[in-house]
């Protein structure tokens, strides 16, 4: 009888597990995009599954503790939360975690251009070696940025808390940011000068999103202790709704569901269920909705859309001594380096972090080096800029978000022209629902992530399929 009992027991809890519920959803990607979706759809009585490959949740979120000195972290990848985002500040309050001000640089910023460093102290700008036009030699690089880039910024904040591009960020998605400030009359020296430390290859209009979506009442903030205290603490409120170590292999949907099909330990088992998120950026997604019925534009999208070389090196300084030179640890160059922000406590002789931050080209050629090579080219930079760099140099850490490859690349990186991608990104296909930070306006941000994850609620909850 017990035998009996036991396996009408276990037949009903197998004929309850493969019977797919009209409120089951699967996702695919436990980056904060995944983990906010399912953290909602939980709420409202979902029945809810993440995959994960990794061990660990969090995505583009992943905070730097091992190889630095005793209670020091650094931010991989997102590092910064403006006081303006509502969406990723909402999380931040409903887990209750401790925010800090990402200091804003103590002492003078550092710009470096064709072999000569300079400071603006005062709002007085240098004699810059540059062979500018009197107007540009007299607005200066800051008078250059709020002339002829800050225009179209400033016309966006009317559109701060809309979902779609701002319109006159939209009007400005034509040209790369060095034909932008070209088409406006600036001399290529005053072009070099206005884009130092930012590459003029990249779209102007993709520049300037991204610049509107950063745009602060007062301050930005951290959270204390590392930025993945945020995944990490929605992944404890979905504690036994993720799976990891489960590689994402194949998407497919038909009229009545949809399925995700997942390696696990060298073993392969598909998943259905009503509707489907993948969350995963498209730098790693080709191939896998061969069988998903998409539309053909959106699976061009999944198997091209351009993801940025993205990298940073983290110098570890046994103190801070750039500060006892009057200056901020902050730089702006057109050495490889690119740019330079210092990271550490207010005690400048406290140890910190000077992290060399690239994106683009340069990122792509300190990429193609030897790792050795990369941490002796960017503390030969640091030399040059912050003199003494060597000797207080302890060690260095190094993330090329290329390699990950869970990754293949940092944030997403429009063309001239395709800022509308982003909306073409976010479109559901069928069963199949997509979120992230390259379906959201506030691409490259924590809060465009979180914004998708609620707009894939929004789709699922109202769905007649």
């Amino acid at each position: 009888m017990l035998e009996r009992r036991a396996f009408l027991g276990g037949l009903v809890a197998a004929t309850a597990f493969a019977a797919p519920s009209n409120r089951r959803v699967l996702i695919a990607g436990a980056g904060i995009a995944g983990l906010a979706c399912a953290h909602e759809l939980t709420k409202r009585g979902y029945d809810v599954t993440i995959f994960e490959g990794r061990a660990r949740p969090g995505g583009r979120i992943e905070t730097l503790r091992e190889g630095l000195g005793p209670g020091m972290t650094a931010e991989t990848g997102a590092t910064r939360i403006p006081d303006t985002h509502h969406f990723t500040l909402a999380y931040v309050n409903e887990f209750g975690l401790p925010l800090e001000p990402f200091h804003a640089p103590v002492g003078l910023d550092l710009f470096h251009i064709r072999g000569k460093s300079f400071t603006i102290a005062n709002g007085k700008e240098p004699d810059w070696p540059l062979d500018l036009r009197p107007e540009e030699r007299k607005l200066g690089r800051n008078g250059l940025a709020k002339t002829y880039l800050l225009p179209p910024v400033e016309a966006a904040r009317p559109f701060a808390r809309s979902l779609q591009v701002p319109p006159p960020i939209a009007a400005a998605d034509r040209v790369t940011l060095g034909e932008y400030l070209s088409g406006q009359g600036l001399s290529p020296d005053a072009v070099e000068l206005a884009t130092l430390g930012v590459s003029p290859t990249i779209a102007a209009g993709h520049l300037l999103l991204v610049e509107s979506s950063s745009e602060i009442r007062n301050t930005y903030f951290h959270i204390r202790g590392g930025n993945d205290l945020l995944p990490f603490a929605l992944a404890r409120r979905l504690a036994g709704k993720i799976q990891y170590g489960c590689r994402v292999a194949a998407f497919t949907q038909d009229g009545t569901q949809a399925s995700i099909t997942i390696e696990r330990a060298g073993e392969r088992e598909t998943h259905r269920a009503p509707h489907i998120v993948c969350t995963l950026p498209f730098s790693v997604t080709a191939g896998l909705f061969d069988g998903a019925h998409l539309s053909r534009q959106k699976q061009t999208l999944t198997e091209t859309l351009l993801y940025g070389h993205m990298t940073k090196v983290f110098l570890q300084m046994r103190e801070q001594f750039w500060r006892k030179q009057g200056l901020s640890g902050f730089a702006f160059t057109d050495l490889l380096s690119e740019r330079f922000w210092a990271l550490g406590p207010a005690q400048a002789a406290a140890r910190g972090l000077l992290l060399s931050y690239m994106i683009g080209p340069k990122a792509e050629r300190l990429g193609a080096m030897p790792e050795t090579e990369r941490v002796r080219a960017t503390l030969a930079d640091a030399e040059t800029l912050f003199p003494g760099a060597r000797s207080y140099f302890e060690g260095a850490t190094v993330k090329n978000w290329k390699e990950d490859k869970w990754q293949n690349g940092g944030t997403v990186r429009l063309p001239p022209g395709r800022l509308n991608a982003l909306a073409e990104c976010a479109v559901p296909e069928g069963r199949i629902h997509f979120a992230g930070e390259h379906t959201s306006r506030w691409t490259g941000w924590i809060q465009g992530s979180i914004e998708s994850a609620h707009r894939v609620v929004r789709e699922i909850s109202t769905s007649t399929l």
